[in-house]
């Protein structure tokens, strides 16, 4: 039969592999490995011709596999009304989170909101409790176009109507956006040249009224130039060309005004750009008169800040004199890239001297200061002008006395500083760090009040790092190189973890991808909780070496819970990179590299009442032969609290926990708690497959390196192991009781194995194609090939595979050249359920034991879900407070407690009583409402997990659901004492 799979003998496989082997016998098998390698190519030819013979037309192409063809598919999964048949029963969520761009944080008029600005939307949320209270998003992306996605630029508030902000898109559209209603933007204007590099607001008079002039950095035939910008009169939009750059190759990058529009600066590669903005008295078109001054600098201007203040005038100094000299003071303080800063104190004067007398003349000389390592990021001028704030990737906050120069030092900080806003009284200022995260620091303490975290997960860069403008040693990479490993809370489906680094630009330098850190997130709330380092890590110490190079930090490769959800298992992974062993013989460094290697297996005991870890044990080298080997799979027990993992050596090891004794007795930890350790209860060798230290001694050519994945039954009886090398396409069966290989199946995946999941009866394995395997049938089910143009990409891992026993569905993502495909499926029948596009690569997948449907992450650190319409107790992403309704209950707060409190005032004057006769002098201690609390908000499948618990005869009573409801949201009550 077509498809049939071959079993064989149990007494052919159940013999593990001997570890004692002489060199006589190693000899042996290296003879009869070449011996066979003959057949490899027939082996291949024949699996072609069995999978040309699939019952059903089993391999089909993944775009093929829609059950009502001729629909039409929904763009990017936003529109809610599907006009699939198959869709309307699953639905895709907008996407959520993403990274927050390289663009200054934006307060409000009143400082209750900030406004970030990320790749995709506009986020504001509330100072007072860092709540998400709108998301805007963006259309980067125009209907029917397949250009790459376009980049935001520049998030400007409107000084005329504060309740608007002006964004300016990479390609030329430029927004107004009222972001406090959160109306969807639609293009305002369009630059002449379709580009915008940087953009910058001011208010202008023209005609006796104010109206917003958008002054935009743009770029046309090679030369950098300054065009105005407005609408006249609401409607009518008028632009004029004010200054383009003589040389080519000169892309004004950055673009900056004074508070009034009068002067503007602006930087490009070899120096910086001053002019002053004089408006004219025409009444058509824009009539503004400019004036530029250019002059190189002695590094590149990676930042840069400007101020005016008023020029006090000398009591003996002559009117007409007077009239010579500028009548604001222009200071300007730049960022270079090589970590020194430039003070240019009244530099429109010192401009305007220069075309002078020679007499008059002065040159521009700056003053220096210096201490930064790399560029500096970010640099701005206190509101009083006595300070400027900087900040770079050494963690810190540096304060400076701008007379002289002394630094306060706020160090520490969870990431490097990316841009840094002063409030408009001055009283805070809003930093952006490069761990996907911003704060509000109050100035007067220096202590963070409002803290925003997103996904910190490795994102793919849109921009070239200022710390690499200039050329370094160590270089970062501009995509992500491989999945990340990322789970979700078997007991609570709002609680996802995911493995980070200390920062983006940490995380994405170096010879690998480094994620040493844990990070806990709160779907419910959409904030992240904590963050727990699961291997050493270097956050806030210097961070290079003496040569130069970035510290490579070790990865963590694999999570997994236990179905208790009480333990964590992870696998991190480090090994040193070559130029570490440069003076070692060459013949001698691959060698010398594997002994340095570390590989441990760590196991983490989860707290209930905060979810903090703690660690039970650690395994050096849980595979291993002469040297520590790869640990390709790590599994959990869905029924007992027990792990599998399965290592090149061509082993599986099932391990468990166990009390802790000494001397007979039960060890406890200093609160009383029981102490645990795990060891290995069983290994189990795959066959006759050969150690990874006698394939690396090989003599001839290497053999083709070696995958694997492996995944327990539903019931933990057995456990299914996918290993071998490119192209075997076997599985073991093992029974976990025992630790023998009961059967193998064989022809079950092609090329290198990425995923192994089951649901019972079915073997769903996803290599270089998708193949569902029945075990009980022992015949395979069907099979998805890949579409040809995702070969290539599939192989560099981000084909992802997972399964929700709940729903009894699985899902499969595709990559793509420019984003990702993900598509439903039962293990029944091959026509998908549901299939989407998403315009981003995928990088984890992921589903919950308490809760169906999926939640994908993708490079551009947002969350998608993906849940059928119908399921109340699916897993689900938290929604702004506008879309809950509750955005009001924040803009409205501060007036409602102000005005209890002014009621209550005239009752206590009045003498009023409450309905009981107290009188008011006697009344109760209530709460005045002093706090600044939110209204809740409860997540859906925690409503879910109280009405769905049992049916409706087993119900508890209508007392006891109140008052479990109220508990949600309701804060626990403070502990009271006795007198």
């Amino acid at each position: 039969m077509a498809g049939k799979a071959e079993s064989k003998s149990r007494e052919g496989t159940t013999k593990k592999r001997k570890r004692d082997l002489n060199d006589k016998e190693r000899r042996a098998d290296v003879k009869r490995h070449h011996k066979d390698a003959k057949l490899l190519k027939q082996k291949a030819a024949k699996r072609d011709a069995e999978e040309a013979e699939l019952k059903g037309s089993a391999l089909r192409v993944l775009a093929d596999l829609k059950a009502d063809g001729g629909s039409e598919q929904v763009a990017n999964g936003q529109d809610g009304n599907a006009t699939d048949a198959h869709n309307a029963g699953w639905k895709l969520s907008s996407p959520l989170g993403g990274r927050i761009a390289d663009i200054d944080p934006v307060f409000s008029e009143d400082e209750t909101h900030l406004i970030l600005t990320y790749q995709t939307s506009i986020q504001v949320y509330s100072v007072s409790d860092s709540l998400l209270v709108r998301k805007i998003p963006l259309p980067l992306v125009r209907d029917g176009e397949r250009k790459p996605i376009p980049l935001v630029v520049a998030t400007c508030l409107s000084p005329i109507e504060p309740d608007f902000i002006w964004v300016a898109c990479s390609d030329g559209r430029i927004w107004k956006v009222n972001w406090r209603h959160g109306t969807k933007p639609d293009d305002t204007l369009h630059t002449k040249s379709q580009t915008a590099l940087d953009m910058c607001v001011a208010p202008v008079t023209l005609n006796k009224s104010a109206v917003d002039v958008l002054y935009v950095s743009e770029k046309r035939r090679e030369a950098g130039l300054i065009a105005a910008y407005c609408r006249k009169n609401g409607s009518h939009l008028v632009s004029k060309t004010l200054f383009e750059t003589k040389q080519p190759d000169q892309e004004i990058h950055l673009l900056r005004s004074t508070d009034n529009g009068s002067v503007l600066v602006g930087a490009h590669a070899e120096g910086l750009v001053v002019g002053t903005i004089q408006v004219g008295s025409a009444k058509d078109g824009l009539d503004l008169e400019s004036e530029f001054y250019s002059f190189e600098t002695s590094d590149i201007v990676c930042t840069l800040d400007v101020r005016s203040s008023p020029r006090k005038q000398a009591t003996s100094t002559p009117k007409k004199q007077s009239g010579k000299v500028k009548s604001e003071i222009i200071d300007v303080v730049t960022g270079g890239a090589r970590g020194a800063m430039f003070i240019y104190n009244d530099l429109l004067n010192k401009l305007h001297n220069l075309r002078g007398s020679k007499s008059k003349k002065e040159e521009i000389q700056a003053r220096k200061v210096h201490w930064h390592r790399r560029a500096v990021h970010t640099v701005k001028w206190s509101r009083d002008g006595h300070y400027m704030i900087s900040g770079g990737s050494e963690n810190a906050l540096v304060l400076w006395q701008v007379d002289t120069a002394k630094q306060n030092l706020l160090p520490h900080l969870p990431g490097s500083i990316e841009n840094v806003t002063v409030s408009p009284s001055g009283s805070s200022y809003a930093v952006h760090l490069d761990d996907n995260s911003a704060m509000v620091i109050s100035t007067s303490e220096l202590k963070p009040t409002t803290y925003v975290s997103g996904i910190q997960s490795a994102a793919r860069y849109t921009t070239r790092p200022k710390d690499f403008v200039v050329t370094r040693l160590s270089e970062v990479s501009r995509e992500v190189r491989k999945p990340i490993p990322a789970a979700l809370n078997p007991l609570d489906a709002s609680r996802f973890y995911v493995c980070v680094g200390t920062g983006q630009q940490s995380a994405m330098a170096g010879y690998q991808q480094s994620a040493p850190i844990l990070q806990s997130f709160d779907l419910s709330l959409f904030r992240g909780i904590t963050k727990q380092a699961l291997a050493r890590t270097q956050p806030t110490d210097v961070n290079i070496t003496t040569d130069g190079h970035a510290i490579s930090e070790p990865a963590i490769t694999h999570l997994a819970f236990s179905s208790d959800g009480n333990w964590l298992a992870t696998i991190d992974d480090w090994k040193p990179p070559a130029r570490d062993i440069e003076k070692v013989a060459a013949d001698a460094q691959e060698h010398f590299i594997q002994e340095r290697r570390e590989v441990y297996l760590k196991f983490w005991t989860v707290s209930p009442d905060d979810n903090s870890l703690a660690l039970s044990s650690r395994v050096n080298s849980p595979h291993s032969t002469t040297r520590p080997e790869t640990v390709f799979a790590l599994a959990a027990d869905p029924k007992s609290p027990r792990f599998a993992t399965l290592g090149d050596d061509g082993l599986v090891r099932i391990w468990h926990c166990k009390t802790r004794q000494r001397d007979g007795l039960t060890s406890t930890d200093a609160k009383g708690e029981t102490l645990h350790s795990w060891t290995c209860a069983s290994t189990t060798a795959l066959g006759s497959n050969v150690g990874a230290d006698i394939v690396a001694t090989l003599d001839g050519p290497p053999p083709h390196g070696r995958s694997g994945s492996l995944s327990f039954s539903e019931d933990g009886s057995t456990l299914f192991v996918a290993f071998g090398s490119r192209g075997d396409g076997t599985v073991f069966v093992v029974d976990t009781h025992s630790g023998q290989v009961r059967t193998t199946l064989e022809n079950l995946w092609r090329g290198d194995v990425r995923h192994l999941r089951v649901i019972s009866p079915y073997i769903i394995t996803l290599s270089d194609d998708l193949r569902v395997y029945d075990v009980v049938a022992d015949e395979l089910q069907y099979g998805i090939k890949l579409p040809r143009q995702e070969e290539a990409l599939a192989s560099t891992g981000f084909a992802h595979l997972e399964v929700d026993r709940r729903s009894r569905t699985f899902a499969l993502v595709a990559p793509g050249k420019e984003g990702s495909q993900i598509a439903i499926l039962r293990p029944e029948d091959p026509r998908a359920l549901f299939m989407e596009s998403i315009p981003h690569k995928i990088t984890s997948l992921v589903s919950s034991q308490s809760s169906s449907g999926f939640v994908a992450l993708d490079d551009a650190a947002q969350l998608w879900s993906v849940t059928e319409s119908s399921d109340q107790s699916a897993v689900s992403l938290s929604m702004p407070l506008e879309d809950l309704g509750l955005d009001k209950v924040s803009a409205d707060q501060t007036g409602a407690v102000q005005s209890q409190q002014d009621g209550g005032e005239e009752e206590e004057e009045e003498g009023a009583s409450d309905d009981e006769g107290v009188p008011a002098g006697d009344a109760m201690d209530v709460d005045d409402g002093d706090d600044d609390t939110h209204a809740a908000v409860v997540s859906r499948q925690r409503l879910a997990e109280l009405f769905d618990a049992a049916p409706a005869f087993a119900m508890p009573s209508i007392v006891d659901m109140f008052y479990k409801v109220t508990g949600l949201i309701s804060a626990k009550p403070l502990a009271t004492t006795s007198a």
